[in-house]
């Protein structure tokens, strides 16, 4: 029987990976076993990852989408004296079906939590500082189907003391921008980069919570040792607050960086992106294309479309849960995003699809 161990669901997603690497520097007495969804997953994370992490995990695959597979991990593993499970797995795309959004969200965290139940074990589940359970307007499947996961967990799963961390949108490292998936804000990067609009719309005054990955993690990390420790259930909301940069200023500071490459480069530099109100928006699109103004440079439209009505919901309402319980202050945006978004550019060499989800 191991004295701790600390199961983790989601270990190749953005906050997956760097929360192991937190935990196996943080908590090397506790066993770490990290669940992956496809052998390729798993695959993928040890080719990418440090030797000394990757020796310190017991790794298993598990579809957690099929019931009777997830709950038989139990005999698997055997005994431990403490069992924390964080479940970070999520299908965090913004433009899921309701019927896709449920079954990653909701089906595969119900799976999840009889598995905790089966081990015997503390349940710490991954939200959205972007959504909750009540007195809140979904913008999109995301943002209902995790809500409905947490309401599915306290009706019925209280015996697993459970706790919830809810994060913001997480960008990469603070000091070296690395990130294992480039979702969230970064398809809007590229927006501004390959297309180089004229014009973009949304509220320049509105704060876009964003949080490194590496702040997201060191926060996870420390709830889950204390869990683990035995300290009482809690919550956690990993936001920004007033450390995020409005859109205004998430926008030139992004030009300024891409136009120092493109300086080094011996390319034309961007023009400042002018941000409009939708519905001045929706004017100037439609003009564009009615007026076949071929001097302006857009993307197709149908691409331009759903990513801008994708973006849309969160351009024009800011609405994101205060910070809570963190050990310390959101970083400045300023301090990190200039490293986050210089190592998207340097990693990004016109990849052949950009799918906006979180």
């Amino acid at each position: 029987m191991t004295a701790g161990r600390i199961v983790v669901t989601g270990a190749n997603g953005a906050v997956g990976s760097e929360f192991l690497a937190h935990l196996a520097d943080q908590a090397p007495d506790a066993e770490l076993v990290a669940v992956f969804s496809s052998t390729a997953s798993r695959d993928s994370f040890l080719g990418r990852v440090p030797q000394g992490l990757a020796s310190a995990l017991r790794c298993v695959v598990r579809d957690l989408g099929d019931g009777p597979a997830t709950r038989a991990l139990a005999a698997e593993l055997g005994p431990a004296r403490n069992t924390v499970l964080v479940h970070a797995a999520a299908n965090v795309s913004w433009s899921a079906t309701p019927q896709a959004a449920h079954h990653g969200n909701v089906v595969v965290t119900r799976h999840t939590a009889e598995l905790a139940r089966a081990l015997g074990a503390r349940f710490l589940y991954v939200s959205s500082a972007y959504t909750a359970t009540e007195n809140w307007l979904y913008r999109n499947t995301y943002e209902a189907s995790k809500a409905e996961a947490e309401r599915m967990l306290r009706a019925g799963f209280a015996d697993l003391d459970l706790s919830v961390f809810s994060c913001s949108l997480v960008v990469g490292h603070s000091r070296t921008g690395e990130i294992s998936r480039f979702h969230g804000m970064y398809p809007l990067l590229g927006l501004v980069e390959r297309y180089e609009p004229p014009f973009l719309p949304g509220d320049r005054d509105a704060r876009i919570d964003i949080v490194p990955v590496d702040w997201v993690a060191a926060n996870l990390c420390t709830m889950t040792t204390r869990l683990l420790a035995g300290m009482p259930a809690y919550d956690v909301v990993a936001s920004a607050g007033d450390q995020a940069p409005t859109l205004g200023e998430l926008v030139t500071a992004t030009v300024t960086v891409l136009n120092r490459a493109r300086r080094e480069q011996g390319r034309p530099e961007l023009a400042d992106v002018p941000l409009v109100p939708y519905r001045r928006w929706d004017f100037l699109r439609r003009s564009v294309t009615a007026w076949q103004v071929t001097q302006i440079r857009m993307p197709h439209q149908q691409f331009l479309e759903r990513l801008v009505g994708i973006y849309r919901p969160y351009l024009e309402t800011a609405l994101v849960r205060p910070p809570q319980g963190v050990t310390a202050p959101c970083p400045g945006w300023s301090s990190y995003l200039d490293t986050v978004v210089e190592h998207w550019r340097a990693r990004s060499h016109r990849p052949a699809r950009m799918e906006p989800a979180r």
